[in-house]
């Protein structure tokens, strides 16, 4: 019988600048992953600072928009309101004045579930600057009344915190 001989195959040996070679491609091939990686990370982060912001301008616009509207129909609230005053009184026009009312209490009804917040200030009541417009002064002699209302001449507005029209008063001013 013959013997077959096993040989073996001689080890390669990787020389020491193929080794360098490798190492730098994979350093090359590291820093590509981190760069890709922050690229992934910044891309995330400005996709969601993108939808913070435009979920944030579809608020603004949408408070614009209801703000717009809501001074619409005040015009037409006054004018409800116009309406009723002039209106003669008596029996013959009590169904009209009871009719108007009650549109007037559904409308204000209305705007105040959808937000609207009456401003109307009563005698006595400070004087506030950002809510209040001064239309006239009303002289008094009550010392601890001065640069208190006397009454409101038109009734001013407000939609989250937002003053759509200010109350138009007429201030107490104390004379000696």
């Amino acid at each position: 019988m013959t013997e077959t001989k096993k040989t073996k195959k001689p080890k390669k040996t990787i020389s020491s600048s193929k080794i360098k070679k490798l190492e730098s491609q994979l350093i090359e091939q590291e820093n590509e992953i981190k760069q890709w990686k922050t690229t992934a990370q910044r891309s995330q982060a400005d996709l969601i600072n993108l939808k913070r912001r435009t979920l944030e301008e579809m608020q603004v616009n949408k408070r614009k928009t209801k703000i717009n509207l809501f001074t619409k129909f005040l015009n037409t609230l006054d004018e409800l309101h116009m309406t009723k005053k002039s209106l003669p009184t008596g029996k013959a026009f009590k169904g009209w004045l009871d009719g108007i009312e009650i549109i007037i209490n559904k409308f204000e009804t209305s705007l105040t579930q959808e937000g609207l917040v009456k401003l109307h200030p009563e005698k006595g009541d400070d004087f506030d600057p950002q809510i209040h417009e001064s239309l006239s002064i009303q002289e008094t002699k009550t010392k601890n009344l001065d640069g208190k209302i006397s009454h409101t001449v038109k009734t001013g507005y407000s939609i989250e915190e937002t003053i759509i029209r200010p109350a138009q008063v007429i201030l107490l001013k104390h004379i000696t």
